[in-house]
């Protein structure tokens, strides 16, 4: 309207928005698939059966779960996840399954039970960890992200150590043996949460996007032990932010090892692991992730 009003159009517009509600039954939406989008996918998922799965639901938006942070038998998935609809659970908290498979398959890694948990709010990541038995101190730069981290630590009555901080400005006096890293990136892989983002795939915001990444593992790099675990990841399946973030890491640094993930319900690509959303069809689907898990070897 704030348009119409510039262009002095305000009885145009207003007509067709009337029409548009006196005929909105016939109106037949048509459904594009971006090339872009379709590329970048293809590109990555070399399976028909998960494309044609990724294509064909495309438009339906994925199931909610919550995440209960102790064992349950009558849970669907992992002793841990239940459906979401309306009320969230006494014990419970939000989170993708394809979230939550990502962490079930990877805090093994983690030999030392006190985790950084980089970039961590709104929390579903720590806490998480922190159910599975580890001390974890979370950072983030956002403080309202962090205000949903503390209610919701409130209201499962847990305590954690949250703190403010930009990882990439912070001068860090100790060294740390467990860092997880989930990165800022384009959130390609929220596409059915999120339809925009197919349209948003603007290489130079992503290659951004990866200059930061490169820059936040490089910063965990230097503060984590000989031996430590770096777990990486990001809710994208765009190459930039993704495989390549690894392979420019992996040709600069000669002391960093890959480890292989235990998991079927994910894709094994060179240096890094992908959600599969295909193993979770049961499930109404899933978010789509990459996770690499790396050692500091000297």
């Amino acid at each position: 309207m704030n348009e119409g009003k510039h262009f002095k159009k305000e009885k145009l517009i207003n007509g067709v928005l009337r029409n548009i509600l006196r005929d909105k039954k016939n109106i037949q939406y048509k459904k594009n698939i971006y090339p872009n989008f379709k590329k970048i996918l293809d590109k990555i998922f070399s399976s028909n059966s998960i494309r044609n799965y990724i294509y064909s639901t495309l438009f339906f938006k994925p199931i909610n779960y919550q995440i209960c942070v102790v064992n349950n038998e009558n849970a669907l998935y992992g002793k841990r996840v239940f459906t979401f609809d309306r009320k969230i659970n006494k014990d419970c908290f939000v989170q993708d399954i394809g979230n939550f498979e990502v962490i079930l398959s990877v805090h093994k890694f983690f030999k030392d039970k006190n985790v950084i948990d980089v970039c961590a709010a709104p929390g579903g990541k720590s806490i998480l960890l922190n159910s599975l038995g580890f001390t974890v101190t979370a950072i983030d730069k956002s403080q309202k992200q962090i205000d949903k981290f503390k209610e919701n630590l409130s209201r499962l009555k847990i305590k954690m150590n949250v703190q403010k901080i930009d990882f990439l400005k912070k001068k860090f006096s100790n060294k740390y043996n467990s860092i997880l890293l989930d990165a800022p990136c384009s959130a390609l892989g929220t596409f059915r949460r999120n339809p925009d983002v197919t349209v948003k795939i603007e290489p130079s915001i992503i290659k951004k996007h990866q200059k930061t990444q490169i820059e936040m593992i490089e910063k965990s790099l230097k503060v984590i032990n000989e031996k430590g675990f770096l777990i990486y990841m990001v809710c994208s399946f765009h190459p930039f932010e993704t495989i390549e973030v690894i392979d420019k890491i992996m040709q600069k640094h000669r002391n960093i090892k890959i480890h292989d993930i235990k998991s079927n319900k994910m894709i094994k690509k060179q240096n890094g692991y992908f959600i599969n959303p295909l193993s979770f069809k049961e499930f109404g689907g899933s978010d789509i992730f990459f996770v690499s898990v790396l050692e500091k070897i000297k």
